[in-house]
């Protein structure tokens, strides 16, 4: 009978010391985004800024070309996502204004004016992508993907 306190004692030890060891870091719970309906997107409209953080017509670009929009869709599509947990990482977004920072819209016609899904390309590599139920953005990725953004731009032929 001893024995099995014992054995229990140290179960118990072993838990209680294992759920303080983290020091202070939480695991971040992230998942796979899957950009829904990709089949509907057959245009896409990408927005920058200027080097004074204003947008205009020279800082943005619709493309209207059915496979470049999927090809687009699968260089982002699967990015690993959180969501932010403080504050300082949900203001990066605020680098939007900054140049070489894009918000790309997909849309199921030229006008963006009925399916849609937003996606923001920081220029450091950072991506946030939309909650298709609240529609705003909730998700950020977890590492920043310079070499994404460059592909991305390559592909659509983006200079600004």
């Amino acid at each position: 009978m001893k024995i099995i306190k014992v054995v229990v004692c140290m179960l118990a030890v072993i838990m209680v010391l294992t759920g303080c060891g983290g020091e202070g870091k939480s695991k971040v719970n992230t998942r796979e985004i899957i950009i829904p309906k990709t089949e509907f997107y057959k245009y896409l409209y990408i927005q920058g800024v200027n080097d004074q953080g204003v947008s205009t017509e020279k800082t943005g670009k619709l493309i209207k070309e059915p496979a470049k929009v999927q090809d687009f869709i699968r260089l982002v599509n699967r990015s690993v996502v959180m969501v932010p947990k403080t504050e300082k990482q949900a203001s990066i977004v605020k680098q939007l204004d900054k140049h070489g920072s894009y918000i790309v819209a997909l849309g199921d016609t030229e006008k963006m004016d009925k399916l849609t899904y937003k996606i923001y390309m920081l220029k450091d590599g950072t991506l946030f992508f939309q909650d298709t139920m609240k529609k705003e953005m909730t998700y950020m990725s977890v590492k920043k993907e310079p070499k994404k953004l460059e592909e991305m731009k390559k592909l659509l032929g983006v200079k600004f």
